[in-house]
């Protein structure tokens, strides 16, 4: 697997590239269904192909605003960023950060699963108690880009109310697994009263490539406003955990503070 990583860092990076070269592949296999019309099989088959992916490009651009506000990163000339952390809470990886969060008197924001919240409500309290941010990530992490209208909003509904349960209120802020995002699931926030909100500064800490790796990637593209994506659930993370030991008194060290995710929540900016 580690033989792929650098493969797959390059579509990560490049994603728009890798997928007109990936469907331009693709369509090459056309060319063989009939002979006496392989032009217009291939080339059919791939303008098919480059017109579905402009629809959608926008539903997994982080930075896109064309089918609805997001915030993906503060406008501030101010050295501060935020760091988010999805899919938890998950014990005890999340207790973990909260505790390198304490230590380094940092405040952070947290997407939390509604499934995981019900089963975990102590650990929303205590971010809350200690004053992190705490956002809705749906119910079950679902991709939203797959599923119906009425199956999206039952997911964000759900989650929504799973963490109210928990805060006491409602909650503000939204994140969309994977950043997948339809139009109708951005009015479906919008219509419980949240934001929604993607990231700018991406690691890739799923990707488990090492503490030291993790907290580089962070440092070497941090930009002022930055959102900082991180996990606490969804899997093992205890190197995300020791990335951000490494990474908070580094970026200390170039003049960055951390602030919540509402402090740049003023003029979206991709």
């Amino acid at each position: 697997m580690k033989r792929l990583t650098p493969i797959r860092d390059w579509v990560h990076e490049n994603y728009r590239l890798a997928y007109v070269l990936g469907t331009g592949l693709l369509a090459l296999g056309a060319w063989a269904v009939d002979p006496e019309a392989r032009v217009s099989l291939g080339l059919g088959a791939w303008a098919t192909a480059l017109a579905l992916g402009a629809v959608l490009e926008p539903c997994v651009n982080v930075g896109s605003q064309l089918y609805g506000p997001v915030l993906s990163r503060g406008r501030t000339d101010r050295a501060v960023l935020a760091l988010t952390f999805d899919d938890g809470p998950c014990p005890p990886q999340t207790t973990r950060i909260l505790d390198v969060l304490a230590r380094e008197k940092v405040q952070a924001t947290f997407f939390c699963l509604g499934r995981e919240v019900r089963r975990h409500p102590e650990l929303v309290r205590r971010m809350a108690r200690e004053g992190h941010l705490v956002g809705s990530h749906t119910e079950n992490h679902c991709n939203l880009l797959f599923s119906t209208p009425g199956r999206s909003r039952r997911e964000i509904l759900e989650g929504h109310r799973s963490l109210a349960l928990v805060l006491g209120r409602d909650p503000e802020w939204f994140r969309p697994p994977y950043g997948m995002r339809p139009p109708w699931t951005l009015n479906q926030a919008r219509n419980l009263g949240m934001t929604t909100a993607l990231w700018s500064n991406c690691p890739r800490d799923w990707q488990r490539p090492g503490a030291e790796v993790l907290a580089r990637r962070v440092v070497d593209q941090a930009r002022p406003g930055d959102v900082v994506l991180l996990h606490d659930g969804g899997g093992d993370r205890s190197q995300t955990v020791r990335a951000l030991e490494l990474l908070i008194p580094e970026l200390r060290r170039k003049g960055f503070d951390f602030v919540r995710l509402d402090a740049l929540s003023g003029t979206p900016q991709a």
